[in-house]
């Protein structure tokens, strides 16, 4: 290199020995470490003795940096080129490790990265999406049962709480032990309990499939020399045919947080979310070894758009062959909002927020075989999601229901491609989504800023859908079940109004009459004061009986009693203040019947109630932290 020699000759004339700093190799790492001229070249104490020689190579060091930075210029100009020929629909595609790392550099090297509190999947997606909370085939003499409320037939969801009809399946995720019971005719008794040895394990949900119990969770690692810490989340595989003593099988890790999963047939399509420590950082799973391996570059994209390095990591295990032997790891730059899954594909967004706009970048991957998960079509969305249940997909249609700047409501109808072919917006102008049930060619949406309007969407020409017609409620609904044909009830919050506005103060529970599409009606409220339920979040917490025809859900009683307290004033004045001790629960179950809530139980515990499953006749409500089961039927 002509510049570097004559930098040495330079140094050669004035009697100095060129330093290794100024290397061409260690100028250029420098200057990616950002380090100023004043470290490359060491200023020697004596500044009488050294002030001449660095005068006559000063310009010579910045004609190297010039150089290098030059380098450098070109050298990146010719990877963004690269990068722009990958992207297409609006996602940036990798042939290499150094295109993933510039890509990543980007987002490092923003003098002011927004925080995108939606990268990562928080909330921790039908025509026959009523729920799989049916009564299952009674198979080696267990008696009929509750599986986990689902939003989509075939599609498991993984949960705290399993049962097999013959016995209950959870974990106490305050202690990441998983306890089973068998239950029978009302009766529990304790067959094992096995306790997670390791610290840094944080069991989450499970699955069960037959003799085979599948636990999800997070592992943390602390680096003390880097003070940084790890997330890998972990899939472990036991046998549980002894229900008094289960095995071990086989674990399956893949990069970041556990954030969600579903599991179709005997395959477990897992997410997880993970931030990237820095631009060369690559989310890794476990090869057939169990030591973890970098994700190959052609099986990670990015949302172009993305504003922090987020990762999706979506990994497809098969069950029957191994959990690390055959399987399939995908990832995205830009993390995953909600996911949404059915039997035939899987859906990962994410959400991108700017001072302008807000728009939902969706992913579809191809579900064929046991661990396919093909890529075939990418789109984006004006607004931002609620969560799983925003979506549905019916003859090969994606329909989506956005919220844009928290103030326009829409829906969105995307083809197999993931193009735009029909919308509707502009409805319940102000206000916010807080819940989405799709039936068939309907769409039910529940709106809330003051009120809770009910809107009806018909979607029977995906290309001209249009609203029907709504009705209001105070209060909101946030899960929307379908009882019977023509009506839904909807599980939510009671709010009123307070000094600083709308607040919610309770459970409520709300039956509406869908029959006529223009004119849908309230028929019937129900409201708990003062207390809530997991049922309002989280749509698991709902149990549904479709062969009996009733749903539970669990309700929380904070307890309060009155006492006298003297404050610090020196008027010492005297007033009463209520005194917290402790929760208390409530098993709701209840039923439609002639147009009316028709509560049939209202089973009380000293104990918190998390879950409620049931078995033939009896029903079992299930505090997981205080690993405690209670059993109860509907007669007197």
């Amino acid at each position: 290199m002509k510049n570097k020699d004559f930098i040495v000759s330079q140094f050669e004339k004035e009697n100095i020995n060129a330093p290794d700093s100024l290397s061409e190799e260690n100028i250029k790492a420098r200057l990616e470490q950002g380090t100023s001229v004043n470290n490359i070249v060491k200023v020697n104490k004596n500044k009488k003795r050294v002030l001449k020689p660095l005068a006559a190579v000063a310009a010579c060091i910045a004609i190297v940096i010039t150089s290098v930075v030059s380098g450098n210029a070109i050298r990146q100009s010719r990877i963004d080129k690269a990068i722009a020929k990958s992207e297409k629909d609006g996602l940036v595609y990798f042939t290499s490790y150094d295109e993933l790392e510039n890509f990543s550099d980007k987002l490092y090297s923003k003098p002011e990265r927004g925080f995108n509190m939606f990268g990562v999947v928080t909330k921790d997606l039908y025509e026959k999406s009523v729920s799989n909370e049916s009564a299952a085939d009674a198979a080696d003499g267990a008696e009929s049962h509750s599986t986990t409320y689902t939003q989509i037939e075939d599609v498991d969801e993984a949960d705290i709480i399993k049962t097999d009809g013959e016995y209950i399946y959870f974990i106490d995720t305050s202690e990441s032990t998983l306890v089973i019971y068998s239950a029978k005719d009302g009766m529990c008794v304790l067959a094992s309990k096995t306790f997670n040895d390791s610290s840094v394990l944080n069991y989450r949900e499970l699955y069960l499939n037959g003799d085979r119990l599948y636990i999800l969770g997070t592992e943390s690692k602390y680096n003390k020399k880097k003070y940084t810490t790890t997330y890998n989340t972990i899939v472990k595989a036991y046998d549980v045919s002894d229900r008094t003593k289960i095995r071990e099988l086989d674990t399956f890790k893949q990069s970041g947080e556990y954030s969600t999963s579903r599991m179709v047939g005997d395959s477990i399509y897992v997410v997880s979310t993970t931030y990237a420590t820095s631009k060369r950082f690559v989310p890794c799973c476990t090869d057939e070894d169990g030591e973890l391996q970098k994700i190959p570059a052609k099986d990670i994209c990015a949302f172009k758009d993305c504003t922090e390095p987020d990762y999706a990591v979506i990994g497809a295990i098969d069950t029957k062959n191994g959990l690390s032997r055959n399987k399939k790891v995908r990832a995205v730059m830009g993390g995953a909002n909600e996911v949404f899954c059915t039997t035939e594909n899987i859906y990962i967004a994410c959400t991108t927020y700017t001072d302008s706009h807000e728009v939902t970048g969706i992913v579809k991957y191809k579900l064929s075989g046991a661990t396919s998960l093909k890529q075939v079509a990418t789109g984006n969305v004006r607004g931002s999601v609620n969560n799983q249940f925003s979506f549905d997909e019916k003859d090969g249609y994606l329909r989506v229901a956005t919220t844009v700047n928290n103030d326009i409501n829409k829906l969105f109808v995307l083809d197999e491609k993931l193009d735009l072919v029909g919308s509707v917006g502009g409805y319940a102008k102000g206000e916010h989504i807080e819940a989405v049930k799709y039936i068939g060619d309907k769409a039910y949406v529940i709106t809330y800023e003051t009120t809770d309007p009910l809107f009806i969407i018909d979607l029977s020409n995906p290309r001209d859908p249009k609203i029907t017609g709504k009705v209001k409620i105070d209060g909101f609904s946030t899960n929307l079940v379908p009882v019977g044909e023509d009506k839904l009830m909807g599980i939510g919050y009671s709010t009123e109004s307070t000094e600083w506005g709308e607040a919610t103060n309770g459970v409520k529970i709300v039956l509406f009459d869908i029959s006529n599409d223009n004119k849908p009606r309230v028929l019937d409220t129900k409201v708990y004061s003062g207390a809530t339920s997991p049922a309002q979040e989280d749509h698991k917490a709902i149990m549904q009986n479709r062969e009996e025809g009733y749903l539970a859900i669990p309700i929380v009683i904070d307890n309060y009693e009155d006492e006298e307290v003297y404050d610090d004033a020196e008027e010492g004045e005297v007033y009463d203040e209520p005194a917290y001790y402790g929760e208390s629960g409530k098993a709701l179950v209840f039923t439609e019947k002639d147009g009316k809530i028709k509560v049939l139980k209202e089973y009380k515990s000293d104990n918190s109630i998390d879950r409620i499953v049931y078995i033939g006749n009896h029903l079992y409500a299930v505090d997981t932290t205080a690993e405690s089961i209670e059993s109860f039927t509907l007669g007197k």
